[in-house]
């Protein structure tokens, strides 16, 4: 499904990883667990392409084939989205303008369909249609981001902290969500502290430390 080889980068001169790697299975609910500053985002974004390799042997493969520093683009059309702690929705737009605007790459009527099963699956959002971000709470917001994600129907999900703000219901509400995606099959790599509401079904753990995975 999802290998990592190799991998070493960082930010400007600053090196975060070191030589990581790893493999996922298709449907795996990995949880990427360490300390402030052990390189769990930079992961993620370098699954992403929002970073890239800093060495040749850096390399990362998807359903058997190279996505290394593929365009975001790309990246979806792969079946692969990334939920960012911070900035991940349209903040001047409203819910169902949110969704509708990640759904735009989608022939019209198509669109609508994904905008109305993630209003499904997270009903008080439908209710919020006409409500901004700045309206929302943090919980709220963060259903909202996974909606934006959802409306691609994703295979692999790249979620940075999902429950970070988030009061309990909503925080019920996220965790049996990515359950139920789990059942469909779908693949989640998660950056989360709150590891007790997804203990009983996350599938494999990663740690880091300093950049380096513990064994």
């Amino acid at each position: 499904m999802l290998t990592v080889q190799h991998l070493t980068t960082g930010y400007g001169k600053k090196q975060v990883l070191t030589d990581v790697s790893f493999h996922i299975n298709t449907g795996e609910i990995a949880l990427l667990t360490g300390g402030n500053g052990s390189g769990k985002s930079t992961i993620l974004k370098t699954i992403y392409g929002l970073l890239k390799p800093w060495t040749s042997e850096g390399k990362i493969t998807f359903d058997g084939h190279d996505i290394t520093a593929l365009p975001s683009s790309q990246m979806l059309q792969r079946g692969i989205v990334y939920v960012p702690q911070k900035k991940n929705v349209f903040e001047d737009l409203t819910v169902e303008e949110n969704l509708m605007t990640s759904a735009n790459i989608y022939l019209k009527h198509e669109a609508q369909k994904r905008i109305d099963k993630v209003f499904t699956l997270f009903p008080h959002l439908a209710e919020m249609r006409k409500r901004t971000p700045f309206h929302l709470s943090g919980g709220e917001r963060q259903l909202l981001a996974f909606g934006n994600a959802l409306v691609h129907t994703p295979k692999l999900v790249l979620f940075d902290e999902p429950f970070a703000g988030v009061d309990a219901a909503n925080s019920t509400l996220l965790s049996q969500t990515i359950q139920s995606m789990y059942h469909c099959n779908i693949t989640f790599i998660i950056v989360e502290h709150k590891t007790t509401l997804l203990e009983h079904f996350i599938t494999s753990k990663i740690e880091l430390e300093l950049g380096i995975i513990k064994k």
